[in-house]
């Protein structure tokens, strides 16, 4: 089940680095691409099964956010629905953080 994971995660990273290079969209089209598509496959009831096929590694990805934000908005509401998700959020924002005080950025 892991090596499923690591193969579909592997997947979907070199479906977005093959975008990058071959389109003109920059990391942040393509981070709301893969969040929408998610968003999308959790709607078609799609993302239950890929997780079903190749084990909780499919909620490593981005396209999983898009699943979780679907599920709050349908279970609790769109008001509520950020409750659900805040932890995702809040991690994101202190760890981007984080890396940006130990890491330099080049010009």
């Amino acid at each position: 089940m892991i090596f499923k994971s690591f193969i579909f995660t592997g997947l979907i990273c070199l479906i977005a680095q093959i975008i990058k290079d071959h389109t003109c969209l920059t990391s942040g089209h393509i981070t709301s691409l893969f969040v929408s598509i998610g968003a999308f496959l959790g709607f078609l009831g799609i993302y239950d099964k890929i997780i079903a096929k190749v084990g909780y590694g499919a909620n490593v990805v981005i396209m999983s956010f898009g699943n979780t934000l679907y599920k709050a908005a349908i279970e609790e509401g769109v008001l509520k629905m950020l409750g659900s998700v805040s932890v995702g959020i809040v991690s994101a924002v202190i760890i981007a953080f984080i890396v940006t005080l130990v890491f330099k950025v080049k010009d």
